[in-house]
Formats: structure tokens, C-alpha cells, sequence
């Protein structure tokens, strides 16, 4: 991705577009925008009655969006009036506000259309609370403002718009709204989208090739490893060079002189008067197991089946200290982070303190593997051997393996713990709590390994390491091919922007000589202009259409600030002060309608007083809310018997009572309110989740 320049990276300036073209931004011509919703699990239907089952996008639905149109999408379960709020339809946009990565900018937008509602399978689909629903007026083609906004990304548009954390990246929404779009007369927009849809068609088949193969090369490393761990992979080398010194005789005498090094340090502790030293456990052969339903790996002859502690001199746990130390003067502190794809990953690195640690017995040497025994179900049970050129120690999470060298080779053990049946036989011994995964090292200890010769099994980690840096190329290439056709949709995105891929709407009118576009040509100046007009006139929307949630709770924000501090008034002051604030002073009858609707609303939830024919502001500060009506607003929010986030009931209540945000005194207040409650039993509060009962 490019860095952010102008507004549109080799596109025309205003002044320079072209004839007929304006220039608009997002917030101007869209009519409804929301944040999304998790929802329940689905398989805890029973203990929310009453929600609906919907398909919830997620970041991870955006990446091939154009071939699975949303059948990724999360089954998940919410509330029916929720659902009439989020639920997406033909034309709207979903944009991805919080998530994405280091390398990976938020501002990443998609466009429902009809095939993904028709792939929903009659399931509706919404949006996760990681994007917003955006739908732009009806008169606005939405699938050219998703070209336009895909150029913006492309060109790293978004980049000023966002802040970023360690892992996560957020968007500044109302930034990503101001975005400058060029806009083209009505019809001409449909053209330039059905004219991108023809130039990228050849282009979208080359992508989806490339996508196919990250999968394609996962496969061939798994066989990879399945082939060297069952011996089939060095057969050709076995049948030249015949069979070596099986494994007994040499663990026989590994064994011995294990325990002659043990008694000899005995002895020289009782010499001395010091402590015996810990009686190791692997001076004798351990059993292995392989838990059900795992079938213990087949050998071939002159290889042999051993447990893995047999192979070692020790598994030995990490430090259960804070990494916050200075880079110029701690030691690396090497974390489950940091073990990537069976390597070691530098890229991000903690330092901790060296005082107060023992900084000796935990330093890792070149050829230690490290083992993650916690981590989510997913990764837990990685390794990695050490290879990097730092002084580093290493965390608790981690357990670090020292292999006899005279028995096995630190790289074949690892990929062994790495191989496809490695990764099964993590997935069994695992025990989950409710955030992560834990594999003891006492099982750990029993895994069986097939050994082979240590001649053969460096020969095995040759071919493995050969064949997986072929694999290694060939991601290199299709990484270089993703960038070019990523250069190629740019081009032609930019052409598009710039009014070059079809014949303008004015060129037309002059070829045709009537108006052009089948004789309404339209500039697209005046077309902003009637929208603008609408918006003016309808405060929102608020004539001839449903309000939705969001214009009704900024109504009542525009009441609740038109009433602080003004002290009494009259009905009509009121209204014509809510008008203004609302950006539209002149209104007709159906605006005044909803006006005073919205009043007797306002009136209803203490947010006005009557005083006689006057009206005043009847709470100016949250803390006058008294806990009763609070609840009884959490009640009629929440429903009962469903468990909610505890913090979108506070937004729900704060928005419901004309609050435009959630302020320390609003959150303060309420957790008192869910405290009285819980202490009277109306209400349980769960991890950051309350349940009304």
C-alpha cells in the first residue's frame, strides 16, 4: 500500500474534474450509518429465548469477500429489534473500524449485493460491532462510492484517520466520513461501475488463482512433514546407504552415563556437605503414551519409538516476571509471540530487567527449542528451535527443551513437534480453561517420537529444509503477483476516478445533441443539491420516511442542549431552537409534526418539565435521574432474562434519555444503579454483563 497523498492519488483536483463531476464528501450524501453487533452463541439458545439467528460479518469475511460473499459469515443470535435496525440490505456498505494489524490499515469497505443475500440462504445478515453499515441516498449509485472509497484505501487514504495499539487499529469514523469523493452525473456512475466490473473480470480470476494457493502450499508442508516423520521421505536413502547403529545400544549407554554423571555428583555433593543434587528423570527408559484416539506412528526398520524424555536432558520452565525492562540494558524475553511457523519471529521483542533474575540458568543457546505449552486452542503446543544472535531468556508459557545430542538432533525433534500428527497430539492433551490452553510438560515428556539413526535424521531435516524453502519461493512469487495485480487495480481505479474508462455524460449530451443519457443530463452538482435540499427540509429524514433510531436520539440530543440553560419557554421557541440545531430553520408542517412528537417523547422521559404553557429543562445532569426510573429505562432497554454488555446499556440508556455520549459522571452513575439493583435482586452482573430478572 502507497503512503496517503492528495485525496485522490493521480486523480483530478477540484477545478479539474471532469465536466459534469463534483466533488462531494461521504457524510453529505449518506442517510444512515450504525455500528454492528456480536450477538449470542447459538448453541446457548436455550438460555436467551426469544433472540433471532442472523450471519454477523466480521474483518475476517472482507479478505475474499468477492468469492465467498459472506457464507464465512458467524452464525450468531439477537434481538429481533435489533435486527430491524442492523439488518443489511442491497446497496449498503460495510466498513471495518476496529481490527486489522501492524501491516493491515482499518477503512477496508465491502457492498452487499444480491448475491450475497441470495448465499444468506433466506438467513439475515448484519454487521459485527468491528464495522459500521453505511447506506448513501438512493440517488447515489453505491456500488461507485465503493470503488471510490476502495481507491481511497488502496492509496492509503485512511491512514490519518486511525490510532493503533499493540495488536488493533481503530478508525476514526467521523474522519473516514469527510472523505473527498469525485461524483459523476447519476447514470454515468452505473456506467463506470459496469466498466470496472469488465476490466477487473480477468483480473478477479488471476486473484482468485493466487488466493488458492496459500492453501496448496500448507497441504504440501504438512505432506512434507507426514513423508519425514513416517520415514518415506529418506526411503531412497535408506535402500543406498543400508542401515546405521539402531537406537537401544546408544540409549543404553546414554542412560549410563547419565546416571554415572548423576552418582558422581552425589558423591562430590556429601564430599563437600552440599546438597544432593535433584535425581534426574531419565536415567532410565520412560514409557511413552499416545492418548486415545491417536494410533501411535508406524517405524521403519532401524528406527525406534521412544518417549520424548528419554531424548532430552531437561524440559525446563520460564520466568514468571514482567517484561517491561529498557532495550539498552535488559535482557530479550521471548514469548509465545514470538514463535512463528515453527521459527523463531524477532519482529517483536520485550526486554526484561536483569536484576533480580537469574539471568544464567534461563539464557537459551543455539539449538534449544522452545515449547509453548499456553496458548489459545489453536496455537498452543508451537515450536520453535533457538536460533537468534541475542542474549535472551525466556517466559513462563514457554518450556525450554535440551536435547542430548548424541541421541537427536534439535531440529528433527522439533519438526516432529511440529508435524501434523504433533498438531493432533496437541489437540488431545490439551486441557482449556476459558481464555486459553495448557499442555503439562509431564505429558509433554511421554509424547513418543520415532527416531531414526542420527545421520538419517540429519539427512531428514536436509530435505525438510530444502523443500519447505521451495515452498518459501513460491509464496514469494505469488506475493509479488498479488502486488501487481494490487498495481493493476489501482491503474484502472484511478481512471475510473479520473472520468477515463467511458464517455462522460456532457460528451454524450453534445454527441447526441439532447440532453445526453437518454435526454436528462444532470450535473452532478445539481444532484448534490437537491440531496442537500432533502436533508435540509426533512431535518434527517424526518418527512415522508420512517426515523430511525439514530435521527430519534439525536432529536432528543438537539431538545435536551436547546433546553440547558435557556430556562422557560414556550413550545414554539423549543421547537424552532431544536430546528436550528438540527440545521434546518425553515421546516413545514410534517417537520413541526415530528417535532412536537418528539417533545411529548422528551417530556415523557424527564428530559423537559411543564411549567404551566412553558417548558424547561427538567434534568440538566445525569445525577438527577433517581436509581428507580433508571432501572425501569435498563428494564424496558434490556428486556429481562437476557444477558447484555454492560456498556452498550449504558450508551442504549444514555442515547435513550438524549445524552449524545457516554460521559465518566453518565458510567459512574450507572454502575451505582447496577449495584442497588444486584443488591435488591432485580439484576445479576456477569464478567461485564448484566442480566436483568
Amino acid at each position: 500500500m502507497t503512503s496517503a497523498v492528495s485525496d485522490w492519488e493521480i486523480g483530478r483536483r477540484a477545478g479539474e474534474l471532469p465536466e459534469g463531476w463534483a466533488e462531494t464528501t461521504l457524510d453529505e450524501i449518506v442517510v444512515h450509518k450504525l455500528g454492528g453487533e456480536w450477538g449470542e452463541d447459538p448453541r446457548k439458545a436455550a438460555e436467551h429465548p426469544g433472540l433471532v439467528p442472523v450471519r454477523v460479518i466480521r474483518g475476517t469475511d472482507f479478505r475474499h469477500w468477492e468469492r465467498d460473499r459472506g457464507t464465512t459469515a458467524e452464525e450468531r443470535l439477537i434481538k429481533p429489534a435489533s435486527l430491524a435496525r442492523r439488518q443489511l440490505a442491497v446497496g449498503d456498505l460495510v466498513v471495518e473500524v476496529s481490527g486489522g494489524g501492524a501491516s493491515q490499515p482499518v477503512g477496508r469497505t465491502l457492498l452487499i449485493d444480491e448475491e450475497a443475500i441470495r448465499r444468506a440462504g433466506g438467513v439475515p445478515l448484519i454487521c459485527s460491532n468491528f464495522c459500521r453499515q453505511v447506506r448513501v441516498h438512493r440517488e447515489i449509485d453505491a456500488a461507485f462510492v465503493h470503488l471510490a472509497l476502495s481507491y481511497a484505501y488502496l492509496c492509503g487514504g485512511f491512514d490519518e484517520h486511525q490510532t493503533q495499539t499493540t495488536n488493533l487499529r481503530n478508525l476514526d469514523f467521523k474522519g473516514f466520513l469527510s472523505t473527498v469523493l469525485p461524483l459523476p452525473p447519476g447514470a454515468e456512475q452505473r456506467r463506470i461501475v459496469d466498466k470496472v466490473a469488465e476490466l477487473m473480470a480477468p483480473l478477479r480470476r488471476v486473484r482468485e488463482g493466487l488466493v488458492r494457493v496459500p492453501e496448496m502450499l500448507r497441504r504440501f508442508r504438512q505432506a512434507v512433514l507426514a513423508d519425514a516423520f513416517s520415514g518415506r521421505l529418506t526411503g531412497d536413502w535408506r535402500d543406498r546407504r543400508g542401515v546405521y547403529e539402531p537406537l537401544a545400544p546408544r540409549l543404553a549407554r546414554a542412560f549410563a552415563a547419565r546416571r554415572e554423571a548423576y552418582e558422581s555428583a552425589r558423591g562430590e555433593a556429601e564430599a563437600f556437605d552440599r546438597r544432593a543434587p535433584r535425581k534426574p528423570k531419565n536415567l532410565a527408559p520412560t514409557e511413552w503414551e499416545a492418548p486415545e484416539p491417536l494410533e501411535v506412528p508406524e517405524v521403519p526398520e532401524g528406527w525406534s519409538l521412544v518417549a520424548l524424555q528419554d531424548l532430552i536432558h531437561r524440559a525446563q520452565y520460564g520466568l514468571s516476571v514482567k517484561a517491561d525492562g529498557e532495550p539498552r540494558t535488559g535482557v530479550v524475553m521471548l514469548r509465545m509471540v514470538n514463535i512463528r511457523d515453527g521459527r523463531m519471529d524477532d519482529s517483536d521483542l520485550k526486554y526484561v530487567a536483569r536484576v533480580g533474575i537469574d539471568v544464567r540458568s534461563f539464557t537459551v543457546q543455539p539449538g534449544d527449542i522452545l515449547f509453548n505449552r499456553t496458548n489459545s486452542a489453536e496455537l498452543v503446543g508451537k515450536a520453535a528451535v533457538f536460533d537468534l544472535e541475542k542474549e535472551s531468556v525466556f517466559a513462563s508459557y514457554l518450556v525450554r527443551i535440551q536435547c542430548d545430542g548424541h541421541l537427536v538432533d534439535s531440529h528433527y525433534l522439533c519438526g516432529w513437534i511440529n508435524s501434523p500428527w504433533g498438531r493432533r497430539w496437541a489437540r488431545t492433551v490439551r486441557t482449556d480453561c476459558s481464555n486459553q490452553s495448557n499442555i503439562n510438560v509431564s505429558r509433554l515428556q511421554r509424547m513418543p517420537v520415532p527416531v531414526p539413526p542420527l545421520v538419517e535424521q540429519r539427512e531428514i531435516v536436509r530435505r525438510i529444509d530444502e523443500l519447505l524453502a521451495f515452498a518459501a519461493a513460491i509464496e514469494q512469487r505469488v506475493a509479488v503477483a498479488e502486488e501487481r495485480t494490487e498495481q493493476v487495480r489501482r491503474i484502472v481505479l484511478a481512471k475510473a476516478l479520473r472520468g477515463e474508462l467511458v464517455p462522460t455524460a456532457a460528451e454524450l449530451a453534445r454527441k447526441n445533441g439532447d440532453g445526453g443519457e437518454g435526454g436528462g443530463f444532470e450535473p452532478a452538482s445539481e444532484l448534490l443539491g437537491r440531496i442537500g435540499a432533502e436533508r435540509l427540509t426533512t431535518v434527517g429524514g424526518l418527512a415522508g420516511m420512517a426515523v430511525s433510531p439514530e435521527v430519534h436520539e439525536r432529536i432528543l440530543a438537539a431538545i435536551r442542549q436547546a433546553c440547558w440553560g435557556a430556562g422557560e419557554m414556550t413550545r414554539e421557541e423549543l421547537i424552532r431552537k431544536v430546528a436550528v440545531r438540527l440545521g434546518s430553520p425553515r421546516f413545514g408542517k410534517s417537520v413541526r409534526a415530528r417535532l412536537e412528537m418528539h417533545v411529548e417523547v422528551a417530556a415523557a422521559r424527564r428530559i423537559v418539565a411543564r411549567q404551566g404553557d412553558l417548558l424547561t429543562g427538567a434534568t440538566p445532569t445525569f445525577g438527577r435521574y433517581d436509581y428507580v426510573f433508571l432501572m425501569e429505562t435498563v428494564r424496558r432497554l434490556a428486556g429481562r432474562g437476557i444477558e447484555c454488555d454492560k456498556d452498550e446499556i449504558v450508551r442504549a440508556v444514555a442515547a435513550w434519555l438524549g445524552y449524545g455520549q457516554v460521559t465518566p459522571a453518565i458510567r459512574e452513575r450507572m454502575d451505582r444503579v447496577f449495584l442497588w439493583a444486584a443488591q435488591d435482586g432485580t439484576l445479576e452482573i456477569r464478567d461485564g454483563r448484566i442480566v436483568v430478572l
